[in-house]
């Protein structure tokens, strides 16, 4: 069972977009800490609960589904290849 393509199974790729969204969740959270050192205003602050938090929290609840659903299509693509 592979991905688009062929090229790679679709739980490697989950895995992979997993990582990528943590790496730019985690990017984010930087750059919007070093741009609160020079813009901490009341707009700064809805800003952020309006967007930072929000994606924030979206982001990290996505994660562990993509991990669970990563686990489910590594042992999808096992069982089919096994058949015992």
């Amino acid at each position: 069972m592979s991905g688009a393509g062929g090229s790679r199974p679709f739980g490697v790729m989950v895995e992979g977009a997993r990582v990528r969204a943590h790496g730019a969740l985690r990017d984010l959270l930087q750059k919007w800490e070093e741009s609160r050192e020079s813009w901490s205003d009341a707009t700064s602050a809805a800003f952020g609960a309006r967007y930072v938090e929000t994606l924030e929290e979206a982001v990290r609840a996505a994660l562990p589904a993509m991990e669970k659903m990563a686990e489910t299509l590594h042992r999808m693509q096992r069982d089919c290849r096994d058949p015992s």
